[in-house]
């Protein structure tokens, strides 16, 4: 499929479809830039997507539908053959992408995810969610409680990133290059806007990036950057400058 021929496909995706094709082609770039604490242990080049299809009381029960889940190779340290019939060799990474700009709607839910992916695949998961307009503390671990009478029967932990909550120019200047992309959505002061983003084309466009990888990271940048018309036209004033000449050759190529 040509890059052109992407581009009307992400156009008519929402928010929350594009972020997946996003995560799925960069899994591994995402699990280094905000969970490697986590995750280092894990082959990521050897994942495996799932059916993320998900019925909470079959047959008659309402259908929900998981947004990503891998089967993820675990590495384990050397000297640990002893241990391997004790240790789990595969891992599920469970991701969900919120958009909405509040908590409330997944925290509920993700218990019964979990149990159902514990349940169906008899492996450990780890569960993740991405929040695009919520910032929390930027990257962390949030809980939810179930109690009876008073009492903490069960307590759910998750790892989140809140993207609106980290520090774009952090992104920006480092070498990973989904963290570059993904400063559109982070932190940035309202009047250096249109600047952050010709700085993130710039950079994407002299990243050893192939044609389909930096279009979907460009692509990125376009479809999250917080701006109106008159911040578009500021935007494209920038990179008609010889800084970002060829950062406009590379969208023009890209997107026209």
């Amino acid at each position: 499929m040509t890059v052109a021929r992407h581009h009307v496909i992400l156009l008519q995706m929402d928010h929350d479809q594009r972020f997946k094709t996003l995560i799925r082609e960069f899994f591994a770039e995402f699990l280094i830039l905000f969970f490697a604490n986590w995750t280092k242990h894990l082959e990521t080049s050897a994942a495996e997507w799932l059916d993320k299809e998900l019925f909470s009381n079959p047959p008659d029960g309402p259908l929900h539908v998981l947004d990503l889940v891998a089967r993820v190779p675990i590495r384990h340290a050397a000297g640990d053959d002893n241990l391997t019939e004790r240790k789990p060799s595969i891992v599920l990474i469970h991701i969900e992408i919120e958009s909405p700009d509040r908590t409330t709607a997944i925290k509920p839910r993700l218990p019964s995810y979990y149990r159902h992916l514990c349940d169906t695949y008899q492996l450990p998961v780890l569960p993740i969610v991405v929040f695009l307009k919520v910032g929390l503390e930027g990257i962390g671990i949030d809980s939810v409680v179930e109690e009876v009478c008073g009492l903490e029967v069960n307590r759910f932990q998750y790892l989140y990133v809140g993207l609106p909550g980290l520090n774009a120019l952090e992104y920006l200047e480092g070498e990973n290059w989904l963290g570059v992309a993904l400063t559109a959505l982070m932190k940035i002061p309202r009047d250096q806007i249109e600047w952050y983003g010709a700085e993130a084309l710039r950079r994407l466009a002299a990243a050893p990036l192939t044609e389909h990888r930096r279009y979907l990271l460009d692509d990125c940048v376009h479809a999250y950057l917080p701006l109106d018309e008159d911040g578009k036209a500021k935007l494209e004033k920038i990179l008609q400058t010889e800084t970002y000449a060829e950062a406009r050759t590379m969208n023009q190529t890209i997107f026209e």
